[in-house]
């Protein structure tokens, strides 16, 4: 075996070195061993990090208009942002006083450098804000900051302060858990010292709130007045003091009445109690739950992130651990439970062990099969191949810094049924020369694998050049998917390697052919027989092959055409059976906290009877603990009185006989009507199974004159009403809430000697109240304020303005009753932008129909009866992400088929051979479509992938194929008994290669997202392989038998 042998290709040489080297061996050790330790330390995740850099800008403009705001503040600040590069959407929200500039940048952006830039941009252009606006605040909104874990405190007995207090005890003791951010407490109410005045007692000492707020502000004093020099040594001085106890803030002197002190607590009812907040959270609990007691009662919920790139299994298990302590060390008392009512960490690590569990089945299936087909030794050799390849790959992953989740792991099943086709025919080829008898059986193998050296590489690289160009597909599913164009291509280059040097030195040790193995000539055997049955006619008899070829081609049109006429439908994704939905309640602008509190009871009432609810939360006028798609949801915003969220948790999805799709399709009706007696709008959101989008359907309406085009949503929401199975209306047009202007008379005010401001400061404390100062207590874990109004009876209307005072520097008292007059009016609604554009919104959702097809008919509906002109409809949504991806997978597809094409022509040195072996491709749409339509599977984008993975797989059979029948063409046979006798010898091998991809991907052909990709496999691979045997020959014959020296057959 020394000898030299220049007619070795790579293949061959690897083989020759590696068979009888100890290093494979040692190769095998080390890569066993980096494949653990990839296992057990590369971050767990339910699915892949996409960085999307993005943030909101908040700008105050006291007492200006909507229209004054986006004039002054939006449309300046908008075109500042836009200035940026890198950015793909500006958004604005003006409104009263307020505007918030929402900017996001492309995905993959880098993230601190575009907030860098973002904040230097704003702030270098501060001196063109109006002077009475604030300071812009901004914030980023990171995915990074997205609970984790969310701990819901709740008891019988105590109320939401003192469960407020508990959470901030529990809350000081997670966040020290190393790797944990974005600690958060939401629901309860603050510990605060409530200063409530006697409008009487005021009045009769002559005194207003803002006299009082002064007394309480110097009383809470301490400041360093210098030192003494005491024996050499410097004795440091302080003087006054801080305020420490409610008895304290009682007894501050506020007046100087008659001779006598008057103090606080003689004008005032003083108590350290809580906060008065307009929210409310609630726990309950449903049939499904283990609870005996499943009453509402209050509760407050601790949510904590993780940093990015940590492993989420075990931040969350060391968060949950430290509950359990917390329980048994008294810091979350009895009476007081603790419900985990988000652990995203349980839910990444079941989706990796369920994954994990079908990768290791689709292992074991394969190795069954080739058991069946070769026998134990062989199986056994590829079994050995299997693991070295995922090892390997897996430590690639953790190298490039990718993280182990449900992407990662469908994309190591999708490549399962690929890698062991290079396993499979280096065994099988080293078996069947076995068979001939060979004497020396190290040579046999080495020359069995430089046989197939050539044709194995070239049709493993039209896989990975298959898989390469969907990693340029944009957006947010670009990251979403990033694993499989890494991790296939990766593991197709590896699983090539471990075929040329670990499967020779298997195959050279553990095959064994024995005597009575000895080979039958092929023509005597009954595979040769019935595929010379089959091929000869259509070889030799032109009419026989016209007619072949012409039945295939019908079949072709008819499968591709059956999208269109919805035998096959169109999805972006299908729904994912999550064990959690969100209820989202919208009363109309202005209803009062307890309105929207009352009809959230109700519909909380009838959640707890739903039989697989465990538990829901209930937040009223506070937003809900945020998720990934309430990011873009706008989430985070939904703190005012009018809104509330109910997150609603399932049994687990293997405990329920019905689907979270399934649940939310019965229970949405019952909602919708409990909503109307209220006028609210309740809609029941999912949790997207792939990149979330504001709404899933979203139109957009453009033109010159804003009230007209909020004239026209109304046709839009008439529109979306009349479409099938389209849900959950709404708009961004809201009713107008009323307002009252309090108009102070500037005459009568300074003939009293008072400013306009300090009339305002009054009303303040007045009417909302206001915190004057800060209690100085060290064991509390928030400040503790001090608050200060007038009763609830003297501020409930704009009559009882005669029982509010102001105080001149003359020290006449007047009520501001006499300073101000009340006019009546209305808000302004909120003006939305997006990129410098103004625009009105509508937005729906879907039931049990996919988006496109929803927004075709509405796109038929308005080219009938189309707007005004100048008013434009723009779609987005999951219609726009559906469209970007199925492009952007469309475009994936051309490129790798011209990447094939180049690759093929470069083998062969012909244009025509190529355009015959890239005939497998469309052979495989004869299985899929009606395959599709018989099980009922939708044309999703993981279908799409699916189909993208068969135009590189289809191709590699058909390589081997033929470059069998070029080998016999080279040795003198006809044309006709090359094709038949390749096309024998190479049917066990592509066959099996089949079975093999097709076994590995049935195992999550039950997952509701990826069994597209499956089915499209399955079906695929079944009708190519079959007719890949028959079809490809026969164009070959056509193309290039010409060529062939012919004789009789």
């Amino acid at each position: 075996m020394e000898e030299k042998n220049d007619s070795m290709n790579f293949a061959g040489r690897l083989a020759r070195y590696f068979i009888n080297s100890q290093l494979t061996i040692l190769l095998m050790v080390f890569v066993t061993f980096f494949g653990l330790l990839a296992l057990v330390i590369t971050p767990r995740e339910e699915n892949p990090q996409i960085t999307v850099p993005a943030a909101n800008v908040f700008v105050q403009y006291p007492g200006a208009s909507a229209k004054e705001v986006e004039e002054h503040i939006s449309k300046p600040m908008e075109a500042l942002i836009w200035e940026l590069p890198g950015v793909e959407y500006v958004y604005s929200v003006s409104m009263d006083s307020l505007s918030i500039v929402s900017v996001r940048f492309y995905v993959g952006e880098h993230k601190e450098n575009s907030l860098v830039r973002l904040y230097d941009k704003i702030m270098s252009n501060l001196d063109r804000k109006p002077e009475m606006a604030s300071q812009p605040i901004v914030k980023p909104v990171d995915v990074d900051d997205v609970p984790l874990v969310a701990v819901t405190l709740s008891s019988k007995t105590e109320n939401d302060g003192e469960l407020r207090k508990t959470a901030e005890d529990v809350l000081d003791y997670l966040r020290r858990i190393p790797g944990t951010a974005n600690p958060n407490i939401i629901g309860g109410r603050k510990r605060q010292v409530n200063v409530v005045f006697d409008p009487e007692k005021v009045s009769q000492y002559n005194l207003n709130a803002q006299q009082i707020a002064a007394a309480i502000s110097i009383s809470n004093s301490n400041l360093p007045v210098g030192d003494f020099p005491k024996d050499d040594i410097l004795q440091f001085v302080e003087t006054g003091d801080f305020l420490r106890t409610a008895e304290d803030v009682g007894n501050v002197v506020v007046a100087n009445y008659g001779g006598s002190l008057v103090l606080l607590k003689d004008i005032a009812q003083v108590e350290d109690g809580f906060e008065d907040t307009n929210a409310k959270t609630r726990i309950g609990f449903g049939p499904a739950a283990k609870e005996q007691d499943k009453s509402e009662r209050s509760a407050v919920t601790v949510a904590i992130a993780k940093k990015r790139g940590l492993n989420a299994v075990v931040i969350a298990d060391k968060i949950i651990d430290r509950v359990e302590e917390l329980k048994k060390s008294g810091v979350i008392p009895q009476g007081v439970e603790a419900h985990i009512t988000r652990n995203d960490g349980e839910k990444a690590n079941h989706a990796v062990n369920e994954l994990v569990f079908h990768l290791v089945i689709s292992i074991l299936v394969v190795v069954a099969l080739l058991y069946f087909a070769l026998g134990w030794r062989e199986s056994m050799i590829v079994a050995i191949a299997i693991p070295l390849t995922l090892f390997v790959t897996l430590g690639v992953g953790m190298v490039y810094g990718q993280t182990i989740n449900r992407i990662t792991l469908f994309a190591l099943i999708l490549s399962l049924g690929l890698l062991v086709d290079d396993a499979i025919v280096v065994v099988e080829n080293i078996y069947r020369h076995y068979k001939m008898g060979a004497q020396d059986r190290m040579k046999s193998a080495i020359e069995a694998v430089n046989e197939i050296g050539s044709p194995t590489v070239l049709a493993t690289l039209t896989v990975i050049v298959a898989f390469i160009p969907m990693a340029f597909v944009t957006g947010m599913m670009g990251p979403y998917m990033a694993p499989i164009p890494f991790n296939v291509p990766v593991a197709m280059l590896v699983s090539l390697a471990v075929a040329f040097i670990v499967t020779p030195w298997a195959s050279y040790r553990l095959i064994k052919v024995h005597d009575d193995h000895s080979a039958q000539p092929l023509a005597g055997q009954k595979l040769y027989k019935k595929y010379r049955e089959i091929m000869l006619p259509l070889l030799t008899d032109y009419r026989k092959r016209m007619k072949f070829l012409t039945i295939v081609l019908v079949a072709f049109f008819v499968a591709i055409a059956m999208p269109m006429v919805q035998l096959v439908k169109f999805r972006m994704l299908p729904k994912a059976n999550k064990n959690t939905f969100l209820v989202t309640i919208d009363m109309p602008n202005g209803t009062v906290h307890e309105k929207s509190d009352e009809l959230a009871r109700a519909v909380g009432a009838y959640l707890a009877k739903v039989p697989e609810v465990t538990d829901y939360e209930t937040f009223v006028g506070v937003g809900s603990v945020i998720d990934f798609n309430g990011l873009l949801r706008g989430s985070s915003f939904r703190n005012q009185e009018h809104f509330a969220d109910i997150r609603v948790n399932l049994s687990d999805k293997a405990d329920r006989p019905r689907s979270s799709e399934e649940i939310v399709l019965a229970i949405r009706p019952r909602l919708h009507e409990m909503g109307k007696p209220f006028n609210a709008n309740i809609k029941v959101l999912e949790d997207p199974p792939g990149p979330p989008v504001r709404s899933t359907l979203v139109a957009e309406i453009y033109g010159p004159d804003y009230d007209k085009a909020r004239e026209l949503a109304t046709d839009v929401k008439n529109a979306f009403a009349g479409t099938s199975e389209v849900t959950d209306i709404d708009d961004t047009v809201k009713e107008k809430t009323h307002k009252y202007y309090l108009k102070v008379d500037k005459e009568k005010a300074t003939y009293l000697g008072v400013s306009t401001e300090d009339i305002v400061r009054e009303l303040r404390v007045g009417v909302n109240g206001a915190v004057v100062s800060t209690l100085h207590v060290t064991d509390a874990k928030t400040p503790v304020g001090i608050f200060m109004r007038y009763p609830e009876g003297s501020r409930s209307s704009p009559d009882d303005l005669d029982k509010m005072y102001i105080k001149s520097p003359q020290g006449v008292i007047a009520p501001l009753s006499e300073l101000v007059s009340i006019i009546p009016g209305e808000i302004e609604r909120p003006l939305y932008h997006k990129n410098l554009e103004p625009v009105v919104y509508v937005f729906g959702e879907m039931g049990d129909r996919g988006s496109v097809y929803a927004v075709l008919d509405m796109i038929i509906h308005f080219w009938k009866n189309p707007l005004p002109e100048g008013y434009t409809i723009v779609w987005d949504g999951e219609w726009k992400l559906t469209w970007d991806v199925m492009r952007d997978l469309g475009m994936a597809m051309v490129v790798a088929v011209v990447l094939i094409y180049l690759i093929l022509v470069g083998r062969f040195r012909s244009f025509m051979i190529p355009l015959v072996i890239m005939g497998s491709i469309p052979l495989a749409m004869i299985g899929i479509m009606p395959g599709f339509a018989l099980v009922g599977v939708y044309l999703s984008a993981t279908s799409m992938i699916g189909i993208i993975a068969l135009s590189g797989i289809v191709v590699r059979n058909s390589i081997v194929l033929l470059e069998f029948i070029l080998d016999k063409k080279n040795e003198g046979a006809t044309v006709e008994d090359a094709i038949i006798e390749a096309g024998a010898i190479r049917f066990r091998p592509i066959a099996l290669t089949a079975a093999a991809a097709i076994l590995g991907s049935a195992v999550i052909a039950a997952d509701p997202v990826w069994s597209g990709l499956s089915w499209a496999l399955i079906f695929g691979m079944t009708a190519s392989t079959a007719l890949t045997l028959i079809v490809i020959p026969v164009l070959f014959f056509m193309v290039d038998g010409k060529n062939w020296g012919r004789k009789d057959v």
